[in-house]
């Protein structure tokens, strides 16, 4: 059982490791192409419909769309600081579950009585 509880462990740390990868490739992406968006948001259909239920969305979508680039650029340029800091959560929780398991399974297993003295 705690030879399971590991190797459940280390493949969580795997994926864990290529998840963080990843979300450092996905950070360091440039965020200018968040200015693609406002072209396509200008091609909307029924804007005229959308107007009538919500009269500012296209000044909040800009806005929005503002806000998104420059925080996309602020997290681009500390991407490698933020997926070390989220790989390290990551692995110090994957770690301790493995170590509560592993306390678990040691706590509830039975015990080999020792055998009678004659």
């Amino acid at each position: 059982m705690l030879a399971a509880i590991w190797i459940l462990t280390l493949i969580g740390l795997i994926l864990w490791s290529l998840a963080s990868w990843g979300l450092h490739t996905l950070l360091s992406i440039d965020p200018r192409w968040i200015e693609d968006i406002d072209k396509l948001a200008k091609e909307i259909p029924y804007t005229e419909a959308i107007d009538r239920w919500f009269p500012a969305w296209r000044e909040l979508l800009d806005v929005l769309m503002d806000l998104a680039q420059v925080v996309l650029g602020w997290v681009g340029t500390n991407a490698p600081v933020v997926a070390w800091i989220v790989w390290g959560i990551g692995t110090l929780v994957l770690l301790l579950g493995g170590l509560a398991l592993t306390l678990l399974v040691c706590l509830v297993r039975d015990k080999p009585t020792p055998p009678a003295a004659r």
